[in-house]
């Protein structure tokens, strides 16, 4: 005769884990692309989710929208001059072709004047604090020197205004292994330090 003790255990689920581990991420640590891509991608996934800011995609949504529309002009060119005899169709041809690289020299001017390095806009509203942040980053060429700035805009519940910025200018190797393997926690820890640090209203360069 069997145990109900022991049939009532084993009929329980197994019990989930209360959070899920982090995906390791693992780049060509020979590669500053893939480097400053993966640690782009994860500054943007810290502030908007551990951090809980909310992020403004005002640069990604006027760039998709433009490049959408210098698209549809490409394609409506092609087919109208494919379907339509050329004498007829050069004039429309034309339009879409100078309207396809007006819409493009405007993204490359925007990207250039307004969006420059930026990889995230984010803003968070708090009972003590209304606080905006914009982070850049950008690498020179043949250097493995990763520059991640903040620029902190915050208004307390007492009227006080903090405008402050902070930046980090760390090689590549403070963060991932000779396999390309990321250090998840030191890369946050670097970003959670950088935050308190505008918070409190103090500039400093690392």
């Amino acid at each position: 005769m069997s145990d109900p003790k022991t049939e009532h255990e084993e009929e329980q689920p197994p019990v989930k884990e209360k959070e899920e581990k982090e995906e390791p991420i693992k780049v060509n640590n020979s590669n500053l692309v893939e480097l400053k891509n993966a640690c782009d991608d994860y500054i943007q996934k810290y502030f908007s989710t551990k951090a809980e800011f909310i992020q403004n995609h005002k640069h990604t949504d006027f760039k998709l929208i433009f490049g959408y529309l210098s698209c549809a002009f490409a394609l409506y060119g092609g087919y109208y001059g494919h379907v339509t005899p050329f004498n007829e169709s050069k004039e429309i041809t034309l339009i879409c072709v100078v309207s396809y690289f007006v819409l493009n020299f405007i993204l490359v001017i925007y990207t250039f004047l307004f969006e420059k390095d930026i990889i995230f806009l984010g803003e968070k509203n708090t009972p003590d604090m209304k606080e905006r942040l914009t982070i850049h980053t950008n690498t020179k060429k043949y250097s493995d020197i990763y520059n991640i700035t903040f620029e902190f805009h915050g208004n307390n519940s007492s009227g006080k205004t903090i405008v402050t910025n902070h930046k980090i200018s760390k090689s590549f190797g403070n963060w991932f292994d000779v396999n390309g393997l990321m250090s998840i926690e030191l890369f946050e820890k670097e970003l959670t330090n950088g935050l308190e640090l505008v918070r409190s209203g103090k500039s400093h360069l690392q």
